[in-house]
């Protein structure tokens, strides 16, 4: 397919997403692809890697193209077009032609200077150094200022770059490995086998990272419940709960699609009792699929309308009771970055009190001498290591015994958080 039709496609995709940047983009981008079963494999990676870099770098996109245009009003494919000087290292003079032959309604002929201009990284790094380091940090690294205002309330100077210089890398492929169906070595010469490059994570026990990303459903042991694609550091949480008993009793309150729960099916030998219960019933329709293909039989998805019945007689019931509580996500941008698109202060501070309200709800089901294992994908401590704090001041029965905390600047995962507070006897 030509340069101009790519493009094209690139530009009319980032269209789509700019108008419903609430959801997804990986769901915006496959919806986009269903309507033009035309494109073949190689045109869509083609589309979808540029398509994904624009979202993740759209604010420093966005200020060379109006430090350029010296307009306010956004024109798409000048936005696609600064991508593609500013990280494919096109010249001003081979952009300029593309965008004035695309394919489509967006085609025109702009003045080569305006390119020029644009193509100009030693005017853009002059003009990022004159602000705030704040603002240097939010429009170099395309993160909400907020956000960057708030892990710079939080961690120091240096570490705070390092974070946020992180969640723009490249997030690698890892799997869970279904124990219950095949051991990690095992599956791992599958891969081998298969010319993906694997290494045995030592950070989690279950975890293999892969060199590049898979279609899951292309390998046979996917489809008999072998792996699930799952972070590294979301991996970290269920043995986390470190429930020693033959048969336990776990709650997973925020279950969503079921990763964490089918790890804690997996730990306990599908032995024990869990129970998994989510606002939002299409994910649970999701996690019925999982839970299926994946042979744990310990677990008892509980839909919204019957959760009050299910749970009316279980206070003080459970050996664990997990709380992976609606967050931010800033922890996981590398793989979401159209998160960013949608974060603001005020939903943070929302989501706060969201978070103590499903503590409140839960937090009496917990035994005495169980574990309320609270947990987060955010970086910021706000919503994670503060709010295990209040939980302990409201609940003084509980205690923080152990916490962990990962940065993808260090431990190379998610960003993500877990507290493990054990009730007194």
């Amino acid at each position: 397919m030509r340069s101009e039709s790519i493009v094209g496609h690139i530009v009319e995709a980032f269209v789509l997403f700019a108008e419903r940047s609430y959801i997804p983009a990986d769901a915006v981008l496959r919806d986009y692809f269903v309507q033009r079963k035309y494109l073949g494999s190689s045109d869509r990676r083609n589309i979808a890697i540029p398509y994904y870099r624009i979202i993740k770098n759209y604010l420093r996109l966005e200020a060379i193209f109006l430090h350029a245009w010296k307009k306010k009003e956004i024109v798409p494919e000048l936005i696609v077009a600064a991508d593609m000087l500013l990280f494919e290292k096109k010249l001003p003079e081979d952009v300029r032609p593309i965008i004035a032959n695309l394919q489509n309604e967006f085609a025109r002929d702009y003045p080569y200077e305006l390119f020029v201009e644009m193509a100009d990284t030693n005017a853009e790094t002059k003009r990022i150094a004159m602000l705030p380091k704040s603002e240097r940090l939010s429009i170099y690294y395309s993160m909400p200022l907020w956000f960057v205002q708030a892990l710079a309330s939080e961690y120091d100077e240096d570490e705070t770059e390092k974070i946020i210089a992180a969640l723009n890398d490249e997030a690698p492929t890892n799997i869970r490995v279904n124990t219950l169906v095949s051991a990690r070595e095992k599956l791992a010469e599958i891969f081998e086998l298969t010319g993906v490059k694997t290494t045995l994570s030592t950070l989690a026990g279950d975890c293999i990272t892969l060199s590049n990303r898979i279609n899951a459903m292309d390998y046979p042991a996917f489809r008999q419940g072998a792996f699930e694609i799952q972070d590294e550091a979301s991996q970290l949480v269920a043995p986390f709960a470190k429930i020693n008993i033959p048969k336990p009793r776990i709650l997973d309150a925020c279950c969503g699609a079921g990763g964490k729960a089918l790890h804690f099916a997996s730990l306990a030998k599908n032995k024990g009792d869990i129970y998994a219960s989510d606002i939002d019933a299409r994910k649970l329709e999701q996690f019925r699929f999982r839970l299926k293909r994946s042979t744990a039989q310990n677990i008892r998805i509980i839909h919204p309308q019957d959760r009050e019945k299910i749970l009316s007689d279980k206070t003080n019931w459970f050996d664990a009771l997990l709380l992976d509580v609606p967050c931010s996500g800033t922890g996981t941008l590398r793989r979401n970055p159209s998160i960013k698109w949608n974060l603001t202060r005020e939903m943070h501070d929302r989501l706060i009190n969201k978070q103590r309200e499903i503590i409140n709800e839960n937090i009496s089901y917990v035994k005495p001498g169980g574990v309320l294992l609270y947990a987060t994908c955010s970086l910021l401590k706000s919503e994670s290591e503060e709010q295990a704090k209040w939980i302990i001041e409201k609940y003084p029965e509980f205690r923080i015994e152990e916490e962990i905390r990962t940065r993808p600047d260090k431990e190379g995962c998610d960003g993500f958080y877990a507290g493990r507070l054990r009730k007194a006897m």
